[in-house]
Order: structure tokens, then sequence, then C-alpha cells
């Protein structure tokens, strides 16, 4: 004790360097001690804050600490010392602070999968105050005041600027709704139709979002707009490589009709459904008119019900179609006065616009070729002259 009151420098430096030096040791054994947790047990929960706490700077929190506290040692340099090691000491505690933040979020997101992730909203406030505080508290190392005096004249100016600075507040906490949710980013598809985009996101900046349109025309959205209005973000389609085939096929109701021996006979020639109609003719028996006799219609069936069959069994032959990962569906609604709509769902593989479009003319035009074997007529509306 009497060499550190007889040399309180050389004591500061001393204790601070070895404080210093051992923090990198320390940060790999924290380290080490925490992966090996993370491995050898089951839950997910630990690996989620291992991995948002990587690389452990808060372990340098304890030479910075030390050097605040004992900056009185140095005394030419108490001022500087204390400002200096604050000020990191405040960022590292706020950079961990937003870490075990993230860690929370992520522990939330796994834990509701699909559902609940919108809680983590809160959290993306908590990080704003957080980082508000840790400017505060920077604030008061610096001018070297009590903190809660500063809080309360930094609130008082903070209603002031807040009324003359509203559009750009609303900016920056639209562009850290942005940046946090990761919803938007550079290169993405992006169709914002109140503003007449649809096209790549060039840049995101504090104030607005430029979009190069399809037609080489240029679309500047305030970025705080984007949040309030309809959009639609296509880069979750480019990611999964799938793109949705969506169509409505309209049937005349008059050329819907019950199945006889000879169309059945006729379509038992179609490879994709030559088992299905196999069993129709089975069904019927000696009847070439299934729709006259009443003891049949249990097993009657349309021309319109065997083609919803072979739409769903093309649509499954194709290699370009995702045949596991995505649905096909054939669906059937109401009719109305435009006819019976048949809706098709699939997705593709190709989500190029080229490619994509392509495939779709192909099966198209493979299902519009198909419709007269089955002896089905599309709906057309004729304009009265």
């Amino acid at each position: 004790m009497s060499f550190i009151q007889e040399n309180p420098q050389v004591s500061f430096i001393v204790i601070v360097a070895i404080a210093l030096a051992a923090s990198p040791f320390l940060q790999r054994l924290i380290g080490r001690v925490a992966f090996r947790i993370a491995i050898r047990t089951e839950t997910v929960i630990d690996d989620l804050i291992v991995d948002a706490l990587r690389p452990f700077r808060f372990v340098y929190a304890i030479p910075t600490a030390l050097a605040y506290f004992l900056a009185d040692w140095l005394a030419p340099y108490a001022y500087e010392v204390r400002v200096l090691s604050g000020l990191v000491s405040i960022f590292l505690a706020v950079e961990t602070a937003l870490k075990v933040m993230s860690a929370l979020a992520s522990i939330i997101r796994h834990r509701s999968g699909a559902k609940g992730v919108s809680s983590t909203g809160y959290i993306d406030i908590l990080k704003i105050l957080t980082v508000l505080v840790g400017i505060v508290a920077a604030g008061s190392v610096v001018v070297d005041t009590d903190l809660i005096t500063l809080i309360g004249g930094v609130g008082a100016a903070t209603a002031v600027l807040g009324l003359i600075f509203k559009d750009s507040l609303h900016s920056i906490f639209a562009s850290i709704k942005i940046a946090s949710w990761n919803l938007i980013r550079e290169g993405d598809w992006l169709v914002v139709p109140s503003f007449g985009a649809d096209g790549t996101v060039e840049h995101i900046g504090l104030y607005d979002i430029k979009v190069r349109n399809w037609d080489l025309t240029t679309v500047l959205v305030p970025t705080h707009s984007v949040l309030e209005v309809a959009n639609a973000n296509y880069t979750s389609m480019q990611d999964t490589r799938a793109r949705r085939l969506f169509e409505t096929f309209s049937f005349d109701v008059g050329s819907v009709r019950v199945c006889d021996r000879a169309l059945l006979e006729r379509l038992q020639g179609v490879p994709l459904i030559s088992d299905i109609v196999a069993e129709k003719i089975e069904a019927l028996g000696d009847s070439d008119e299934p729709g006259t006799d009443a003891r049949l219609a249990p097993v009657i069936t349309t021309n319109f019900e065997i083609f919803c069959a072979y739409v769903d069994r093309y649509l499954r032959s194709r290699e370009d179609i995702h045949q596991k990962r995505h649905y096909i569906m054939i669906r059937t609604t109401a009719p109305t006065h435009h006819g019976i709509p048949m809706e098709i769902f699939a997705f593709l593989r190709e989500v190029s616009l080229v490619p994509f479009s392509k495939i779709q003319t192909d099966i198209f035009n493979h299902l519009l070729a198909m419709i007269g074997v089955f002896d089905l007529r599309l709906h057309q509306s004729l304009a009265k002259e």
C-alpha cells in the first residue's frame, strides 16, 4: 500500500496494463467455456445467446472500469483518463445490452415460430432507448455532470427539437425499423403502387428509397411512407427460388356433361389419366349412357371432373414445378355469369421474368389445347355491337 501511495501514477499504469493484458486471455476462456456448454446442451436458446454475444468484448470493461475509478491516481490527466475510459465503458455496455436484446429477439422468434414475431418490435424500441441512454451517459461523462441532471435538461430540449425536426425523426425511426427488421435491402424487387414504383431498389437513404423501375424510369419513395402504404417485396420469392403460378380458366357451363362410354374410351388413350378412366369404365358395366341410369348415380363422372384430375397430374409431372416444398392445387369455385372457374395454383422453380413467362406460356398452351380433347369449351363474353 505504501508503494501505491508513494507512486500512484506507476501503480495506475501497472494495474490497468495487467488488466488489459489479461483481457484477451479471459475473452478466449469465456468463449471456449460458452461454446462447450452450448454444444453439450440440447436446447437452442444457449446457442442463440452465445452467437449473439460473440466475440465477448464485454471483458474489456474490466480494464476500462479500473481506469475510470482510479483516474485520480493519474492526477495531471485525471479528467482525460476519466472521459476516455468512461466513453469506452459506455460503448461496451451499450454494445453488450444490444447483443443481449438481439439474443432475446432470436429466442422469441425461435419459440414462436411463424407466430408472435411482431413482439420483437418492442425489443427494437428498447434498443433505441438503450442507445439514447448511452449517448446521454456519454454526454454526462464529457461535461462531468450528474446523469439525472443532464437527462432532465435533455428531456426539455428534446420536446422542442421533436416539433422542429418531426419529419426527420419520422424518417430516422422508419430507417431504423427497416434496417432492424430487414424489411428492404438494396437489390430487392419492390412494388409500391401508390408511388408508381415497380422495380429494383438501388439505394436506401434516410429520407427516400430509390427504385429503378422495369421501364428504366426512377422513382423516389419517402422512407417513412413505404411503411404506411401498401407495398410488396419479392425478395423471399427470389431467395426461396419459387414463384407462384396462378391462373383462372372459366368454362362454358353448357360444355360440362356426364361422360358416356364413348368419351371415356377416347380419354383412356391419355396416358396421365388412363388408370382413372379405366376405373370409370369398369364402374359403368354395360351401360353406354350413365346419365339415364339412376343406379349409376354414385359412380358417374363428368368431363370437367376428369379434366381437373388431368391438370393436377400434368402439373405434378413437370420437373420445373416444385412438387414437395410448395403445394399444387386445382380448385373449382361456384359458377358465375362468366362460367365455371377453375383456379390453378403451383410454384415454378424459375423466378426470373423471362424463363418464368416461357414456362407459364408452355403450360397454358398445353392446357388450352387439351380442353377440346375433353369436349369442354372456355367461356367467352361476346361484346354487344
